[in-house]
């Protein structure tokens, strides 16, 4: 459950949001209310339709087209359900574009192919209707069901991704939930089955925020309130501030975290080719301030380094 861009990850899930298992279905209908202006996310669903003041897409894929890969990144969902909740100015179409382009600023930094990436206009354009939202008291609920996103040649699954955004006005806070989480990564057995996050942020830079994500503009700073992540007989949880960049060496971040079973995740670090992350986690578990089964550490991320405890980890 951690790795060199650990910092950057958490958030990187709040606003896409992200989560994935692999699925098999017929090749989507075009949606032409989904695509983003441009052609740089191309999104296409077997049965798009209104609910209300919000959507359901089923069969859902989502690809970026201009990275240049044989392969281009994708995300498939058997389904996805939006809803807008007290923003009279947010109807289905908004929703529409803001998932697709919360998919594509997420496919954008799952694969660091910035090359092709959505322009900046574009994806602040999709998310500010939302924004706007917020900042007058409404809220919206996105939930993903059997999600696979590939990257690459990495693969995410999951069973279930909930994003709740809602704001008091001037604040945003975003929640996401991610259930039944797997991967083909030779990591794999660090990822978190289940991961759930609380993020506040200004309401106005919920634009920037996205933007950041993928792979454009200045950082954007956010408080996150709470993070726990759960793997087996794992347990970690945190809160700290971060200040989320377009890359995760530009970023930063401190923090405060706490583990539960922390040996069972050094022992999932044994595959073949993680040996500098099982010393780093190792070194960690050294440097822990330590009470039972429990350990906890005071962290910091720098220009692309993890402090834990005044100690800099070798996570590369």
């Amino acid at each position: 459950m951690i790795n060199d861009a650990t910092p950057a990850l958490a958030a990187i899930l709040v606003p896409a949001l992200a989560a994935w298992v692999a699925i098999a279905a017929p090749t989507p209908a075009r949606a032409a209310d989904l695509d983003l202006p441009g052609g740089c996310a191309i999104a296409g669903s077997a049965n798009l339709h209104e609910t209300g003041g919000g959507f359901e897409a089923g069969r859902l894929e989502v690809t970026i087209p201009g990275t240049g890969s044989p392969t281009p990144p994708s995300l498939h969902a058997a389904r996805l359900r939006a809803d807008a909740k007290g923003a009279a100015s947010v109807g289905p179409a908004q929703l529409e574009q803001a998932s697709t382009a919360a998919a594509a600023a997420l496919l954008t930094a799952l694969s660091s192919q910035h090359s092709g990436a959505c322009p900046d206009a574009v994806l602040q354009t999709a998310m500010r209707p939302l924004a706007h939202g917020v900042q007058t008291g409404g809220g919206y609920d996105f939930t993903w069901t059997d999600v696979s996103v590939r990257a690459g040649t990495t693969r995410f699954g999951a069973h279930r991704l909930a994003l709740h955004v809602a704001g008091d006005g001037r604040t945003a806070h975003l929640t996401g939930m991610l259930d039944g989480a797997v991967s083909n990564d030779r990591a794999a057995g660090l990822f978190p089955e289940s991961l759930d996050v609380r993020v506040a942020l200004p309401a106005s830079e919920l634009p920037a925020l996205l933007s950041a994500t993928g792979g454009h503009g200045a950082p954007v700073d956010v408080t996150i309130e709470q993070a726990v992540a759960r793997r087996g007989a794992t347990t970690l949880s945190g809160h700290g501030r971060a200040s989320i960049a377009s890359t995760p060496d530009a970023g930063t971040g401190v923090g405060h975290l706490t583990a539960q079973g922390f040996d069972a995740l050094i022992e999932a670090a044994n595959a073949p080719g993680l040996e500098r992350l099982r010393t780093g986690l190792f070194l960690a578990k050294l440097v822990a301030h330590r009470q039972g089964d429990q350990s906890d550490w005071d962290l910091a991320w720098q220009q692309g380094t993890l402090m834990v405890n005044n100690v800099p980890l070798p996570l590369r």
